[in-house]
Order: C-alpha cells, then structure tokens, then sequence
C-alpha cells in the first residue's frame, strides 16, 4: 500500500492548475469541470461493468 505522507506542487494554492500540456488555468474553469466529470462517469461505468 502507498501512503502519502505529504504532496506537494511548489507552486502554492493561487487558484489554478497545471493541464497536461502545461497551460494554467483556474480551477473553477469549465475545462476543468468537464474533466473531473468525465472521471466520475469513467468510475462510475467501471463499479457498473464490475458488477454486470
């Protein structure tokens, strides 16, 4: 098991984050949203596909 004692970015909390091709944007962007929605379908179809 992984344990994660402490994670950091060094870049602080200004209320952005770093996409993967490096680009800042804020968090509260619809971009970003859209991601994290997209994740919890993806999760949400592999519990459905699992236990189909």
């Amino acid at each position: 098991m992984v344990v994660l004692n402490r994670i950091y970015t060094r870049t602080g909390d200004s209320g952005d984050t770093a996409l993967g091709n490096g680009v800042r944007v804020a968090k509260h962007s619809l971009r970003v949203g859209a991601y994290g929605t997209v994740d919890e379908v993806n999760a949400t179809l592999g519990i459905a596909r699992l236990h189909a």
